[in-house]
């Protein structure tokens, strides 16, 4: 028995274990508009942790890798072909992509190239369109989130789990419709999904809540909090002269 559990273990670590427990609990993406570079937060088996230049990025608002795709066939010839002549999988379902290229398209390592996967599925068009307002025009230029779209930063407990991931979409649905607040539609969601919930939460709590290294002062020194949901502040604020001058420079060669 003991023997099966521990090839059991082996044999699921690699593809099904390691990506979802024991690791970081997502990644996380910090868009910095008076420094122009891009924070990155992920798993080391995925690129590990980085910054990137808001000036080189491209996007890619329909894309998706076909499902084969690992992780390290991203500077593989073969498999950018196939993700070329797949994209989107057999589904065709597809989302934002943000691609840094090689600093020099010559260079056979390929430096300075990265990918990032942003937002949801089908958020594409029109979630660049959101960042890409933010980082040109500044946070008066977006449009505030409403109330479905704020996400938890840090753990969430099972009814937190509940209403704002499983049941989030079938709510807003019935304010859309008028269908009151607890849908026939809600109640099934419900029904399939609440018995779940404490396992998720179990499954968080094995993962840690990646921060962004102080070193990077990668929020200016406006510290943000790490847990909670909703607006918070300060989610506005005036830039130092000494940040307004640095934020200014790089707009004169764009």
């Amino acid at each position: 028995m003991l023997m099966a559990t521990i090839f059991f273990i082996a044999l699921f670590w690699p593809s099904t274990i390691a990506p979802t427990f024991f690791t970081y609990l997502r990644a996380r993406y910090r868009f910095n508009r008076t420094t122009r570079q891009v924070y990155v937060l992920r798993p080391k088996r995925y690129g590990g942790n980085v910054i990137l230049d808001w000036d080189r990025v491209k996007a890619h608002v329909n894309w998706c890798a076909p499902r084969e795709m690992t992780p390290d066939q991203i500077g593989d010839k073969s498999a950018r072909q196939r993700r070329q002549e797949r994209g989107g999988g057999p589904s065709g379902i597809r989302g934002l992509v943000l691609y840094w290229p090689p600093l020099d398209p010559d260079d056979p390592e390929r430096k300075g190239e990265d990918v990032l996967w942003v937002g949801p599925k089908l958020a594409g068009e029109p979630l660049w369109q959101y960042i890409r307002t933010f980082m040109e025009e500044g946070m008066d230029k977006v449009p505030e989130p409403n109330e479905y779209e704020w996400l938890r930063k840090g753990f969430h407990t099972p009814g937190q789990h509940l209403e704002e991931t499983e049941l989030s979409a079938s709510r807003a649905l019935d304010d859309l419709g008028g269908r009151g607040h607890n849908s026939a539609q809600t109640q099934f969601a419900f029904l399939m999904t609440f018995l779940w919930a404490p396992l998720h939460c179990l499954a968080e709590r094995l993962c840690k809540w990646p921060t962004f290294p102080e070193e990077w002062n990668s929020d200016c020194g406006q510290k943000r909090r790490e847990d909670g949901i909703g607006p918070e502040e300060p989610v506005r604020w005036k830039p130092s002269l000494e940040n307004i001058v640095a934020e200014q420079r790089p707009r004169a060669h764009v």
